[in-house]
């Protein structure tokens, strides 16, 4: 398995919790009502598993092998998902803050803030971003980052966490109804410059 296929794993996952937060503001939209208590799981996964361990992969790890491979990331695409990223956090500290309040309306706005840019963001990254790392790693490159994202699943979480997350994630779609893996899969598109990495 190639290293960019591992994240497009968690993407999948990632995905399945993004159905689980559109079902979670749909409910509170007809209700006028917030499942708190589902909510606050939602942010939990979101935060420790898409945002500290997935991003912090890319991040960390993903991003520093494609600038090694002639990338930069100040312009382009990793530019662009860094600031995605961003955008992500801003919307997660938005959700938080309405959940303190108990604020439904607050939380739905920003939760549909947050699936539309993350899903668009993943879109990106499945059939754009990792197809042009992929084209410039080589064999050296994509074991370090195969060993890189292992060990980050134990540094960046702790050990078993990622298991629990997953456990939670599932759930979560138990409990609302969303199939699991219910995410679309994004055909790559190919990209060509001739780089590779030594």
């Amino acid at each position: 398995m190639r290293p960019t296929e591992r994240l497009s794993a968690d993407h999948r996952l990632i995905e399945q919790v993004l159905d689980c937060l559109d079902r979670l503001t749909h409910m509170s939209a007809t209700s006028g009502a917030l499942d708190s208590e589902r909510a606050h799981l939602a942010l939990r996964f979101l935060a420790e598993f898409a945002d500290r361990l997935h991003h912090g992969k890319e991040e960390t790890l993903l991003f520093p092998a494609m600038q090694r491979c002639g990338i930069p990331a100040n312009v382009g695409p990793i530019a662009v998902m860094l600031n995605e990223h961003d955008l992500g956090r801003s919307e997660m500290a938005r959700m938080r803050t309405a959940l303190l309040k108990n604020d439904a309306l607050g939380f739905s706005a920003a939760a549909g803030s947050f699936v539309e840019i993350l899903r668009d963001h993943i879109g990106k990254e499945d059939s754009v971003l990792f197809p042009m790392g992929e084209e410039r790693f080589g064999d050296g490159e994509r074991n370090a980052l195969k060993e890189g994202f292992a060990r980050a699943d134990r540094e960046l979480l702790g050990e078993g966490v990622r298991e629990t997350l997953v456990a939670l994630a599932d759930k979560l779609a138990a409990d609302l109804g969303v199939p699991h893996g219910a995410a679309r899969s994004q055909a790559p598109r190919s990209h060509s410059c001739g780089l590779r990495c030594p």
